[in-house]
Order: structure tokens, then C-alpha cells, then sequence
């Protein structure tokens, strides 16, 4: 299942989202206007993996698509990049505060690996409403025609559950990637200085997914 997990994750960064569920589904204006002094909580899963893709790895399929995995775990390890996951769900989670009244739940996130709804509801017991941010794992990857160029991907799904009905209300998908830009830089320059370049790129996909699924799930925008 790990292994499987991977080339799937690989198939999503380098593809456009085909290998997941990109559908958007936006809260009822009705029902998030009932969401006043209802409490929320958060997930909590376990990372999602950077792929730091290289020719050589590439070139192996299932073993590729591992190294690709553990060579980024190192670079986040070594570089100390943060986990995007949490920062999505907590920015959401202030949106919808300051919007619609909610409040969070006295529990803390709870720890989950499924996309099931009816489990992620159960898990979700204690509170009203269940913010499910998932980071769907980010990497970076050379160019197709420049192998010595590289760009940077970042995707990531949320789920809103009414805990009480076990019910999907609302979802939304988010990727961003570099690959249009006019500049690419090297891998070397994206890990300079404790990847600060690398760092700065992903933040800045992060909140602009954070902005766009605001506006698309929840109906706040910017």
C-alpha cells in the first residue's frame, strides 16, 4: 500500500491532478449562515511526502518514485520544511471564525489516514464541523527539455464534515506549480541557504491555495 501510495503521489505531482479527486463543492450560503457558535475541529495526518525528483530516479518506475521519497524526506529533514497541512487547516479555520462565528472545538486534532466520510465524522465526535486540510504531497521535478532547471508542486485537498450527519458538505482541490514561470532555477538554488528558496516557493503555493480554497469552499473571499 506504501509503495502504491507513492506512484500514485508521483502520478498526481507531475500530471494535473488526474490521479485524485479534483472536484470543487462550494458550502449553501443557507447552511454556512446556521454555522454561528458551532465548533470546529481539525485533522491531523500523517505528512505527505516531497519527492525530489531527479533524472536518474526517474528512470525506475516504482523504485524511482521511492528514492524520489526518501531523497526528500532528507531535504526536509536536513532543511527543516515545515509541515503545509496545518497552516492550511488553521487559516481556514480563522476565515470561517471571523466570518461565519464559529468556534474552534476543545479537542485536539484528531488523528486520521482515510478519506472516508463516515470515519472521518467519527473521528470528528466533539465537535460540530470537521476541517479536513490534506496536503497531497509536494515535490520538485527538472524540466522536460532542461534537466538542470527545476519546478516546484504543490497540491491539496479539504473536506468539510458535518459531524452529526456524517455527511460530505463541501470539498475543494488546490495544485500550484511553477511550471509556467519564465525562470526556473537549479536544484542547487533551490537548496542554498537551507532551502531557502525552496521554502519561500512552497509557502507562497501554500497560501495561495489557502486564498483560493477559502473562496471556493467555504465562499469567503479575499
Amino acid at each position: 500500500m506504501r509503495h502504491a501510495t507513492t506512484l500514485v503521489l508521483l502520478c498526481v505531482l507531475v500530471a494535473s491532478g488526474g490521479c485524485v479527486s479534483t472536484r470543487t463543492t462550494q458550502i449553501a450560503a443557507d447552511r454556512a449562515a446556521a454555522w454561528r457558535g458551532k465548533t470546529v475541529a481539525l485533522t491531523a495526518r500523517p505528512r505527505a511526502a516531497f519527492m525530489a525528483m531527479t533524472a536518474g530516479k526517474a528512470a525506475f518506475a516504482l523504485i524511482g518514485a521511492i528514492a524520489m521519497e526518501e531523497a526528500g524526506k532528507t531535504i526536509v529533514t536536513e532543511n527543516g520544511i515545515e509541515d503545509p497541512a496545518p497552516g492550511l487547516a488553521q487559516a481556514l479555520l480563522k476565515s470561517a471564525e471571523e466570518r461565519y462565528g464559529v468556534a474552534p472545538a476543545a479537542i485536539a486534532p484528531v488523528s486520521v489516514d482515510t478519506t472516508d466520510v463516515v470515519k472521518l465524522a467519527q473521528a470528528g465526535k466533539g465537535a460540530d464541523l470537521l476541517f479536513d486540510a490534506q496536503s497531497m504531497g509536494s515535490s520538485f521535478r527538472y524540466l522536460p527539455t532542461d534537466w538542470s532547471h527545476y519546478v516546484v508542486d504543490s497540491l491539496f485537498k479539504v473536506r468539510i464534515i458535518d459531524v452529526a450527519s456524517a455527511s460530505l458538505i463541501a470539498e475543494g482541490f488546490c495544485r500550484r506549480t511553477t511550471q509556467d514561470e519564465k525562470v526556473h532555477p537549479t536544484r542547487d538554488e533551490l537548496l542554498a541557504d537551507e532551502a531557502a528558496r525552496l521554502k519561500q516557493i512552497l509557502k507562497s503555493q501554500l497560501d495561495s491555495c489557502a486564498t483560493e480554497l477559502k473562496e471556493k469552499v467555504l465562499g469567503i473571499g479575499a
